[in-house]
This record gives structure tokens, C-alpha cells and sequence, in this order.
């Protein structure tokens, strides 16, 4: 295991005691700590930063540390060979990071398009890359994007049929059909300067840790082209299936071998949290926690949203390096202050990974409970520098005192209030355990997980309106005689939904399982969903969605891809070394 050897708090000392918000967000948002991914040296920089100045503002330590330590998957390593040969070397060739270990020999090789199959019930669409070509214990060779790629009119535009061009579906979809390996292509339409193209790079963090059960990399253009016969070239193909909007796979005559060879690796890495103990005797064992999350994307990865997939720093100053100062600041002005309850200070780290800093923190609170007090309420700041018509306030119908509060409050900006909460931020985790919070943000926008999130796009004079805002709604919260998580409200935020079209089955996985497990163990199922109703437990692994049998996470993300809302299907699941079944009707997505 790699431990991440936190740099002496001493050697942030030169940082000044008033730092504007510019201030912060330009050094966490710059490009000397490469984009905070959890588990790397910049994110290691930002969390002494941070822990620092806590320190600086007087702020306590929890439990005699700033630092929450807790474990993660880091990164993939290579671990011997790593090659794909056909007819000699592919120089270039680059393995996935969430690709299966192993060695294939003089495999025979199919080319099979988009590698692409639409279920046979579909009502709109009719294709599939794999007819009629048999390409069991091969090496499939598949192009990224779609037949809708170069054909405005295709019915692969239809947001319906968007997945299919996923990757994890690609990889999925050559695996049910028996594929032992998979080298992914760039789609020549795709490129701005083919047959120019990007060096494939290996992406050691890509995948959180979890493997396909197949070998996967990646191959350029050059390479495939001078193996196909005839005067073809991977250009050549795309063009003729978007105009025809037909398959055409084919074998090759040579036959190939590949190796993966890759390393999983863990380390340590924290939350960073400060405390101010209350002071009335009545309320100071209740505890009201500001958090944010301080990590972000690195240099990228499956989740970036960049149109290419070259390396590039993704600084996160919106996401989340002002949510981050935010805290910070209200850490800054609430030392001053004499408070009722208790207020925690919490920079969550791997919200980007699945919001584990954050699950960390609230599943292992009852350790400090008996010093502090019991987590009454949480107010959380992700994405709150880009004000643009207003700010979002969600959650609101978490508490019975919510509404009250914020209704009573004029604040300098346009503010808009919803029961509901996104689940995809760290409330989510406190709202899991019935614990009131309050999101805040100002939205999405076009620079989301992107590089292109930089500092000087925040908008520096309505977060400074946003700083007084929160510290009115604290004292207005401060000064409650209690707060009282509301028993009406659905927990079903979208959580358990898949990210994308397709169907629902409420399942919310566990992510960074380990690899001995055999399926995707549920922490829980949402509230009025199939895996509810079909009597799923926290804790239950499923292991088979219809024809698809379960073995990791992104089986489970193609099923929900591949099935649509109002399938009937069997599922399975173990409990322990009980198997159960149940036949369900799967519902609709929330997600957009």
C-alpha cells in the first residue's frame, strides 16, 4: 500500500492570515497541484493548504488532528508486459486502466465496427455489429462513436441511443459475445486533424480500481490501417456504415496476441476537519457541519467531459475550489464568534470517486459523537462560484425548520429554494442517514469537468454576497431551538439511477468494493424503486439483471443501458451464501 506523506503543516506558514477568495481559488485552481486528484501530490498540497488554515484562523482539530485518514484506490501500474502484436509490434498501443490482466496468443482478430448491439426488441432501430460473425475467445477490434457519426439524420442521435457509444458499453458488449480482448480505436470522423491523431495514454486512474473480464487497449488509426486488406482504412469504413447505416465486420487474415499486465494500488489520503465547540450548555452537544469538497479530476478521466480525450489539467476552480473557500471564509469569520452548537468544518476529499470522503465521515461520526455531540444538521457548498441568474438552494424539505429559516432572510442575491436534493454531492451522505442538509450551488455550465473551469471565470462579487448569506442562515440556525429531520421526506434523490438513458433499478452500488467480490454490493436501494420492492438489503450483492450476469459495476451500468423502463426481467442477488430471485418491471431513469 502507498502511503501519501502529508508535508509538514510548518511549511505553509508563509500563507497570510486574510486570504480574498481570489486568493484561494487561484492556488487551489492552479496547475501546480495539477487538478487535486485524490491520491496524487497536488491533492496532498491542498489538504495541508487547507489544514493550515484552519490552524491560522484558531480553529480546533478533531480529536488532535486536522487530518480524517482513510483508504482508496489509488491508481493502476503497470506490471509487466503490455503489447499488442499484429504482424509486428503496435508501438503505440496503450492498455485501459480497467482492463483484465492476462496474455492472449495468436488470437484470430475481427473488426466489428461501432461494436455496437441494439436489443432485438427495440421499436426504432435494428443493428448490431456482431451478426453473423462468430467472435468467441477473439480479439475484437471496435471503433469509438457511433453509425450516427458523420449522419445528421441517423437514428443514433436520438438521446435514446447515446450509451451505446460508451466506452464501458463497448467493452461489455464484446465480453457477452465472447470476446477474450478489445483494442479501441478513434473514430476517424471524430478527429480534427486525421489522419493526424493523439497518442493513446494510459489513464492510471481511470475505472476507480474495478476491471472488466476481458484484456482492453488502445491501437491508432496508422496501425489497424496498414493490417486491413484491399485498400481499405478505418476512415473508409465509418463513412460507408454512416451513409448505409449498416454493420460491416469482418475477420482479418492475420492473427494477433495481446498482453495486460496492470497493478492495483491504494493509499491514504484525508479529510480535513476543524472544530469550534458551542458554548451554550444546552445545545453544544448538537453538531452542525460546512462542508465542501476540496478533490477534483486530475488531468481527467472517465468522467471529464472534454471533447478529446488528451491529457489536460482540470483545475476545478467552480468544482469544487469555491466551495472550498467558501467554508473556508465561513471558518475564518464564525472563529470570531460565540456559537450555541458545535460547528464542524469539513473539506471532504473523493467526492469525485463517489462521494467516499464524505460516507467516510458520517459512518465513523459515532467514534466522536461521545466528545462532540450528534450531527443535527449539514449545510454543503459544491459548485458555487459561477452565479449566473441565481443560486440554488436544495434540501429544503430535509428539515421542518428549513423553510423557516431561509424564508425569514432577504438576501443580496436571487435565490431559489427546492425540497428536493441531487444526489450526487455529500449531503447525500447525510441525508442517507436521516441527518437535515441544505446543498448549495449555482448550476452547472458548459465548463463543467472540464479544463477549461478556471479561475478567472468565477464570478469573485456574488461570492462574497454568498458568505454573508450563509453566515445569516447560520445564525438564524444557531439560534433554533431544534432541528428535525422531516419523516416525510424521500430519500429517492437519483442516487440508485443510472447516469444516462436507459432503465432504473434502484440498486446504489458500493463503489471501490474489493475485487474478490463477485457481483455489486448495494448499500442500499432507493426508496420506491424494483430493488426495494424485490426485498434487496444494504449489503446484498447482486449478481444477475436478465441475461446479464453481474460481476462488477460496469456490468451493472450496461444492463441499466441495455434494458429499457418497463422490462420484465429476472434479477439475482446473494445475501450472505443465500441466492434469492425476483421478477421485476424495470422503471424509468430520472437521470437527464
Amino acid at each position: 500500500m502507498i502511503r501519501f506523506l502529508l508535508v509538514s503543516l510548518v511549511l505553509f506558514s508563509n500563507y497570510s492570515y486574510a486570504q480574498s477568495f481570489e486568493d484561494m481559488i487561484h492556488y487551489l485552481a492552479s496547475d501546480k497541484l495539477e487538478g487535486r486528484k485524490a491520491g496524487k501530490i497536488g491533492n496532498v498540497m491542498a489538504t495541508n493548504y487547507i489544514a493550515e488554515k484552519l490552524k491560522t484562523y484558531g480553529i480546533e482539530p478533531l480529536s488532535n488532528s486536522y487530518l480524517q485518514e482513510f483508504t482508496i484506490f489509488t491508481d493502476m501500474s503497470k506490471n509487466g508486459a503490455n503489447e499488442f502484436l499484429l504482424d509486428g509490434p503496435e508501438n503505440l498501443f496503450e492498455p485501459i486502466a480497467y482492463s483484465l490482466s492476462g496474455d492472449i496468443k495468436d488470437s484470430e482478430i475481427a473488426f466489428v465496427g461501432f461494436g455496437i448491439t441494439i436489443p432485438l426488441n427495440d421499436p426504432k432501430l435494428k443493428y448490431d455489429d456482431y451478426q453473423n460473425i462468430d467472435v468467441k475467445d477473439k480479439i475484437v477490434i471496435v471503433l469509438t462513436g457511433d453509425p450516427g457519426v458523420g449522419n445528421a439524420k441517423s437514428v443514433f442521435r436520438d438521446k435514446d441511443y447515446i450509451n451505446y457509444r460508451s466506452v464501458f458499453f463497448k467493452l461489455k458488449n464484446a465480453i457477452s459475445h465472447g470476446a477474450k480482448g478489445i483494442i479501441l480505436v478513434n473514430d476517424p470522423l471524430s478527429l480534427e486533424n486525421y489522419p493526424n491523431e493523439e497518442t493513446p495514454y494510459f489513464n492510471t486512474s481511470e475505472g476507480s480500481g474495478n476491471r472488466f473480464s476481458i484484456l482492453a487497449g488502445r491501437a491508432t488509426n496508422h496501425f489497424i490501417n496498414t493490417k486491413l486488406k484491399n485498400s481499405l482504412t478505418t476512415l473508409k469504413i465509418q463513412q460507408t456504415i454512416a451513409k448505409s447505416q449498416q454493420p460491416m465486420s469482418f475477420m482479418l487474415k492475420s492473427k494477433g496476441s495481446m498482453s495486460v499486465h496492470l497493478k492495483k494500488n491504494t493509499g491514504r489520503i484525508s479529510n480535513i476537519v476543524g472544530v469550534i465547540k458551542g458554548t451554550d450548555p444546552k445545545f453544544k452537544d448538537e453538531v452542525v457541519v460546512l462542508g465542501a469538497h476540496m478533490d477534483h479530476l486530475g488531468y481527467g478521466g472517465e468522467s471529464s467531459m472534454e471533447p478529446s480525450r488528451v491529457k489536460k489539467i482540470h483545475n476545478g476552480a467552480d468544482d469544487n475550489a469555491s466551495g472550498t473557500a467558501l467554508v473556508l471564509k465561513l471558518a475564518e469569520k464564525l472563529s470570531k464568534k460565540s456559537l450555541k452548537r458545535t460547528h464542524v468544518f469539513v473539506l471532504f476529499n473523493a467526492e469525485e470517486m463517489g462521494l467516499l470522503g464524505a460516507t467516510y465521515f458520517v459512518d465513523t461520526w459515532s467514534r466522536y459523537e461521545p466528545t462532540y455531540g450528534k450531527l443535527v444538521g449539514m449545510l454543503n457548498f459544491d459548485m458555487v462560484g459561477r452565479f449566473d441568474k441565481d443560486l440554488g438552494v436544495q434540501g429544503v424539505g430535509t428539515a421542518l425548520e428549513w423553510s423557516s429559516v431561509l424564508t425569514s432572510l432577504q438576501p443580496q442575491m436571487s435565490v431559489v429554494h427546492k425540497k428536493q436534493s441531487v444526489g450526487s454531492s455529500d449531503h447525500a451522505s447525510f441525508i442517507r442517514k436521516k441527518i437535515p442538509a441544505l446543498f448549495f450551488t449555482t448550476g452547472a455550465h458548459e465548463d463543467y469537468h472540464k479544463s477549461s473551469d478556471t479561475a478567472e471565470k468565477i464570478n469573485y462579487p456574488q461570492l462574497d454576497k454568498l458568505l454573508v448569506y450563509s453566515q445569516d442562515i447560520l445564525k438564524k440556525i444557531d439560534a433554533e431551538n431544534k432541528i428535525t429531520f422531516d419523516p416525510k421526506y424521500s430519500q429517492d434523490d437519483g442516487q440508485g439511477s443510472s447516469r444516462g438513458y436507459g432503465a432504473h433499478l434502484g440498486c446504489v452500488p458500493e463503489f471501490g468494493q474489493s475485487d474478490d467480490i463477485i457481483g455489486v454490493v448495494c448499500v442500499r436501494a432507493t426508496a420506491g424503486s424494483p430493488a426495494l420492492n424485490a426485498g434487496i438489503q444494504p449489503g446484498d450483492v447482486l449478481v444477475q439483471i436478465g441475461d446479464v450476469d453481474i460481476k462488477n459495476i460496469y456490468d451493472l451500468a450496461f444492463a441499466l443501458k441495455y434494458y429499457r423502463a418497463g422490462d420484465k426481467i429476472q434479477i439475482a442477488w446473494k445475501r450472505g451464501e443465500t441466492l434469492f430471485t425476483h421478477m421485476l418491471t424495470l422503471a424509468r431513469s430520472t437521470r437527464n
